[in-house]
Formats: structure tokens, C-alpha cells, sequence
């Protein structure tokens, strides 16, 4: 008998930045040199019962939103904790893979398959419809893990686990750093789709009022190919500093707004915006500062390393930037707090979800020194976020690389904000 899921509407566009509804975040502006490091090798091979883990995600809709990149890197993070770590105390990691097509109905059949395969855990990579797959996850008690969402559906969920800050603590930060700079007016231009609307309203624009900031928002249409006129009112608004937070072909039309309009204020832009950045002369692109749910942009950082050289050795021809990151990382996360089991050889779905509800400042990969702790409560609107964390990272269009210009805990900042 075919499980469905309640109607739910579709956030937004799998091209949409880190507030894009159902994502697991931002693709990343990952770096693509520095030092490879050697990967460890285990003092014991991962030889045990496999932990089952089933990986939808987003592949195939169109170009624009399709990301086989995040499954190609879990199965790199995969190969990575069997061969280079030994597996969770022994026990492999074992992966089931569905490839959705960012619709209710495709997401639907990967969360029925999943009911079917009956794995120890669920993790959403990259789907724009992933809210279809929660109630059916649920009432399954399969434990269902979203390393970033603005799904409302995943961050109220007891069953599923956001182990970021979630989008609209995001789509704060640059406001907490504009607060620091002396910013007084700041303009927000941004896709119009419930998902980013919701988080700029509720949460940003609040936040904004409560650190005494002007905030001017434009909101454009997904089709609106030309940003000109959207960049023009806010400097006629004489706004301080810009953020733009749209999909990923209005990243570039912003820039070249900026560039037909000669601005040089600040300017923040959301983690997809940065594969725009070398679309424009560098004097228009420099010095950018990207907002982002992860570090894996600096190539300096030891995650960053390990991530560069797992991907080269378990998937040396696969994309490392975009989505991977992410898909990297929560299956690193995922491995991080079932290692805090008292007992991994008796894992299943309901001790897997147990062991996320109870472990407490778990290493979050490529996040620095940020740990999570799920079943926090941290933020009003989204009791299932894990952490409060966000990264602000600055280009250099001179060398191509990026910096860490700043990491803010959101969660007592946007306390009380709804």
C-alpha cells in the first residue's frame, strides 16, 4: 500500500541559496587548493553489522536543480570512516541511495522506499521537497537527519534532526556583523518565495528592528532576469551595505547590476552567489563576504583538508564544490554523534534517534570548533536546530580564495523572535 504524505507546498527552487526551504543548505564555496593531507588509517577494519543509512536527493530535474554531487561525496565520506576511521567502533556504514526530482510525489516514493528498506537512519541531501518525506518518516519512527533546512516542516519535527542553524539564522548573521561595522541601513534584495519571506519577515527583519538597523527589503519574482532596477532602489535608499539572497542566475544579474551602477558599499551574498563572483571584473567581485552554513571554503581549516583528500581518493572525478560539502558532512556528523552510543553494536533506528535526542557537543564537521547538541530548543520557530552557528567568509579576487571573516551564534541574538 503506496504511503503519502499530506499536501505540503514546495519551499522554493533547488537553485535558491542556504534560505532555500528543504535544501540541507547553501551549496558551498568550497576551496579547491591548499595542502592534501594523508588520511589515517584504522586500527581495526570496519567489519561489523552495517549501519544502514538512505540518502535521497535531488537529481535529474534540470540543470539548475540537480546535485549528484552530494550523493557522489557521502559515498566518499562513506568510504572515508569504513576504510580510514573503522567504522562506528566496527560497525560500517552502509548506503542506500534514492535519487529524487525536487517534487512532493518523487520525494514521497524515496520516504516509502526508505519505510520499505527499513534503515537505521534517513538523510535528506539536497531536495527543494524534502517537508513531503516528514510525516511519512515519523509515523515510521525512522530518525530523519537535515544538515540544513527552512523547511518548517523538518525544524518542528521530534523525529527529524537539523543539525545546523537552519536558514533564517543564516540570513541573520550578516545583520549581527553589519551591527559591529556600524551599519545603520541595510538592503536585502531577495527571491520572492515563501521560504525566504518567511524567514526574512519573521526573523530578520525583527532582529534587524531589535539592533536598531534600517532594513529595506526588495522582494523579485524567481523568473526576473534583469536586478538592475531592484539594486537601484536600494541605493537610492542610501542603504550602508547590500545582501542579496536569490537563486543562483540572479546571483550573477546582481553583480552586474552592481557593476552598471558602480556600487562599492559591502556587499553579502548567499553561498551560491559565490561560483557568480568571477562572471564580473574582480574589482566588482572583491572582497564579497558569502554567508554560509560551513567552513569548507578556507582552505587552511584540518576539515577542509580531510574532505579534499577523501574526495580525491574515494571520488577523484566527482564536483567538490556546490552541494558536496554538505553531502560530505552529514554523513561526518552523522558519524560524530553515533560514535557518542554507549553501545554502537546494538544501533538501530529507534536507539539511532535516542542517541541524537541524548548526545551533547558533538564535533560538527567543517564548522570550526562549533559543536551541536540536538533537543535544545534553541530558537523559538525551530526547536529541531542543533546549533546556532554561522560563517561569514570574505573572497579575494586576487588569489580566488576565501577567508573566515567572522562566526556568530545565532541563538541567543534571536532569542524570543518567532
Amino acid at each position: 500500500m503506496k504511503r503519502r504524505a499530506l499536501a505540503l507546498p514546495v519551499a522554493c527552487l533547488a537553485a535558491l541559496s542556504a534560505a532555500c526551504g528543504g535544501t540541507t543548505g547553501a551549496s558551498s564555496p568550497n576551496a579547491d587548493t591548499g595542502p592534501v593531507i594523508a588520511l589515517p588509517t584504522p586500527s581495526a577494519p570496519a567489519n561489523g553489522k552495517p549501519l544502514r543509512i538512505f540518502y535521497f536527493n535531488e537529481e535529474g530535474a534540470s540543470a539548475a536543480a540537480s546535485s549528484p554531487e552530494s550523493y557522489q561525496a557521502a559515498e566518499a565520506a562513506v568510504d572515508y570512516i569504513n576504510k580510514n576511521l573503522g567504522g562506528v567502533k566496527g560497525r560500517p556504514f552502509e548506503l542506500i541511495h534514492c535519487a529524487s526530482l525536487g517534487t512532493p510525489d518523487s520525494v514521497t516514493n524515496c520516504a516509502n522506499r526508505a519505510v520499505d528498506a527499513k534503515p537505521d537512519v534517513v538523510v535528506n541531501g539536497t531536495d527543494t521537497a524534502s517537508a513531503a518525506a516528514v510525516p511519512i518518516l515519523a509515523a515510521a519512527n525512522i530518525p530523519f537527519i537535515n544538515l540544513n533546512t527552512g523547511d518548517p516542516a523538518a525544524l518542528t519535527d521530534p523525529n527529524t534532526f537539523v543539525l545546523t542553524a537552519g536558514n533564517a539564522p543564516l540570513l541573520a548573521g550578516p545583520i549581527a556583523y553589519a551591527k559591529e561595522q556600524g551599519y545603520h541601513n541595510v538592503g536585502v534584495i531577495y527571491t520572492n518565495v515563501t521560504s525566504l519571506t518567511t524567514a526574512v519577515d519573521s526573523v530578520v527583519s525583527k532582529f534587524a528592528a531589535r539592533e536598531g538597523i534600517n532594513l529595506t527589503t526588495v522582494p523579485v519574482p524567481v523568473t526576473t532576469g534583469d536586478l538592475t532596477p531592484a539594486y537601484s532602489s536600494l541605493l537610492a535608499k542610501k542603504v550602508d551595505a547590500i545582501e542579496v539572497v536569490t537563486s543562483t542566475g540572479q546571483c550573477a544579474a546582481a553583480l552586474k547590476a552592481r557593476q552598471s551602477l558602480a556600487d562599492t558599499r559591502p556587499l553579502f551574498m548567499s553561498t551560491p552567489c559565490s561560483g557568480s563572483l568571477t562572471t564580473v571584473p574582480s574589482t566588482v567581485s572583491d572582497k564579497t563576504i558569502i554567508l554560509t552554513a560551513d567552513t569548507s571554503a578556507v582552505a587552511t581549516t584540518k576539515d577542509t583538508q580531510i574532505y579534499r583528500a577523501a574526495m580525491k581518493t574515494y571520488q577523484p572525478g566527482a564536483e567538490t564544490k556546490n552541494f558536496a560539502p554538505l553531502g560530505f558532512a552529514s554523513i561526518m556528523d552523522l558519524y560524530n554523534g553515533l560514535e557518542t552510543a554507549p553501545d554502537p553494536a546494538s544501533l538501530d533506528a529507534a536507539s539511532v534517534k535516542k542517541t541524537l535526542q541524548t548526545a551533547k557537543q558533538v564535533p560538527l564537521f567543517l564548522a570550526g570548533d562549533t559543536t551541536f547538541t540536538c533537543g535544545q530548543h534553541l530558537f523559538a520557530n525551530a526547536p529541531s536546530a542543533c546549533m546556532g552557528s554561522v560563517f561569514l567568509v570574505r573572497y579575494d579576487a586576487a588569489s580566488g580564495s576565501f577567508t573566515l571573516t567572522k562566526s556568530y551564534d545565532m541563538a541567543e541574538p534571536l532569542s524570543g523572535i518567532a
